[in-house]
């Protein structure tokens, strides 16, 4: 009888101690997994706009570079590296976007010609993997008499919520597909920053259509707002992004143009 009751007790301790043990195992796991993904987490790239000496030439071809390196090494791999340029005055619904080549060590090349004289903004539009950055540079074109007014205030930019304080840049590198559910994604810097926590939707208009329809997007990632729209058929449509935060009083939009098969 003794030896049945040191049995039962001895059981009863063992099946405690496991029992004691499991939580903190589960949690040694849960950390070890948290601790993978925090590593696993990709770091932001880092693009260098090259450029010769200013002011460029007018009217010659000339080259425009960007390094893209992260966490301190060249990436060869990127997704796309698009710059798009527009003169300051005539404003940025005048630009071109530019697809560039990867030539080697993690630099994107273009070759472009820039027709007249002007101070010029230009953005770097970069995708590696999930991850977007499109940094500004501004470069003089051709010799500029510098007058009182611009010598003391600097490069003309518009007050309040103009061109020159936020970017829009829809994705329109992807092929957009007739009958298909197509992602749209837009994002919105504002002062080089990313313009988080607004209210954006994109404003769909074709022939094809018979009146506009307004998606609402969801924000994906810091100024990364995404939806998805079937095209009902071929043609061109026009995408008007409208951003805008009421309780700042602060709404804008911009228009692009794409082209679904």
């Amino acid at each position: 009888m003794k030896m049945l009751l040191y049995s039962f007790l001895l059981a009863t301790l063992v099946l405690s101690a496991c029992g004691t043990d499991t939580p903190q195992e589960e949690n040694t796991a849960q950390g070890t997994e948290d601790e993978k993904e925090e590593a696993e987490v990709a770091a932001v790239p880092e693009v260098e706009v090259i450029t010769d000496e200013e002011p460029l030439p007018v009217s010659e071809e000339t080259t425009i570079q960007a390094k893209v390196t992260q966490d301190g090494a060249p990436v060869d791999d990127a997704e796309y590296v698009d710059f798009e340029i527009w003169n300051e005055k005539d404003g940025q619904d005048s630009s071109n976007t530019i697809e560039s080549e990867h030539v080697g060590d993690g630099v994107y090349e273009i070759q472009y010609t820039f027709e007249k004289k002007g101070t010029y903004q230009m953005y770097a539009h970069t995708q590696v993997g999930d991850l977007h950055t499109m940094p500004k540079v501004t470069v003089q074109v051709g010799e500029m008499k510098e007058d009182k007014t611009t010598a003391e205030s600097g490069h003309d930019h518009k007050e309040g919520h103009g061109d020159s304080e936020f970017m829009v840049h829809l994705m329109t590198e992807q092929t957009f597909t007739a009958g298909e559910d197509n992602e749209l994604v837009t994002h919105i810097n504002r002062m080089e920053q990313p313009f988080e926590e607004a209210k954006v939707r994109f404003e769909i208009s074709s022939d094809q259509l018979e009146a506009h329809k307004y998606i609402e997007t969801e924000e994906t990632n810091p100024g990364e707002y995404t939806s998805t729209f079937s095209f009902p058929s071929a043609g061109t449509y026009t995408v008007n992004v409208h951003y805008e935060k009421p309780d700042k009083e602060i709404h804008g939009h911009k228009e692009v143009k794409i082209e679904v098969k």
